[in-house]
């Protein structure tokens, strides 16, 4: 009786499905969640034991322009799966994110889980919305906000895109107002593996130790691998990306600690890993 990963062919769910061989990996190709009439079906093909739900409409500016969309994937489809979930009495987890939280314009200490969430966005809105679904749904369920994933899996992210627009020998402007903890997809499997392994329920947070702006962030990315990059900061304002972001959005994972008494890794370290081996993968 399997675990089936939804969102499989995304950064995260690849991750999940190499850490776990025995599991079913089910890319938007096999359980759109944009057909949640077709979800019960495909998911009794595989009689799942636990159900882990990757997926996200996770283009957050064109969330601002495409809300029913946005809706339909991040919070109804959570609640069709959680209801899915209910009725056959296995739990569900669920990955939300940091954008949950911005609302606070002066906040410089991290968020906790107990702290009231304020979204900024649309698709910060509609992750709060399926995270509530998926709680009110069954005390069995597992809820863990994350932010900022980069990994070998999915169809890009932050650091490979930092990395082609070097490679282009373009001027790059990274907004330095917007402070989080980008965190490796390698870190968060693991985490949900030892969160899963406690039989944890509720809600959970897990990003990488520390805190780091994006102008910061990806200035660790070009001095790691010593690139000469036309890298400058900018501002949120002047930047003017469609949807707003959270300026502070750090979260606190002392919870995960203590339920699973695993140590987090730093920011950094964390990074240098990823650039280590995706130096060598372009050297083979």
């Amino acid at each position: 009786m399997p675990t089936v990963i939804l969102g499989a062919g995304g950064q995260l769910g690849s991750q999940l499905a190499a850490l776990w061989p025995e599991a079913i990996p089910l890319p938007r190709s096999r359980c759109d969640l944009g057909q949640l009439e077709t979800l019960p079906g495909v998911l009794d093909e595989t009689e799942p034991t636990l159900l882990v739900n990757c997926a996200a409409y996770n283009q957050v500016d064109r969330a601002e322009v495409e809300p029913v969309a946005a809706w339909q994937i991040n919070a109804l489809a959570p609640r069709a799966l959680a209801h899915y979930c209910r009725e056959r009495q296995i739990p569900l987890v669920h990955i939300s994110t940091d954008f949950v939280f911005g609302r606070d314009s002066q906040r410089s200490t991290p968020y906790s889980e107990t702290d009231a969430p304020g979204p900024l966005s649309v698709y910060g809105t509609t992750k709060l919305a399926g995270e509530h679904f998926v709680l009110a749904a069954s005390e069995q369920n597992l809820v863990i906000r994350t932010c900022g994933l980069y990994g070998h899996g999915g169809t890009g992210n932050f650091v490979r895109t930092m990395l082609r627009l070097a490679r282009e020998n373009k001027s790059i402007k990274v907004v330095n107002d917007q402070t989080c903890a980008p965190t490796s997809i390698r870190d968060l499997a693991e985490a949900i593996d030892h969160l899963i392994a406690t039989r944890a329920t509720g809600l959970f947070h897990f990003v990488n130790s520390g805190a780091i702006t994006w102008y910061e962030f990806a200035r660790e990315i070009f001095s790691f691998l010593k690139l000469n990059v036309d890298l400058s900061p900018t501002t949120s304002r002047e930047f003017a990306a469609p949807a707003q972001r959270p300026p502070y959005s750090v979260l606190n994972c002392d919870r995960y600690h203590h339920q699973t008494e695993q140590a987090i890794r730093d920011i950094k370290s964390a990074l240098h890993e990823y650039l280590t081996e995706l130096t060598t993968r372009e050297q083979h």
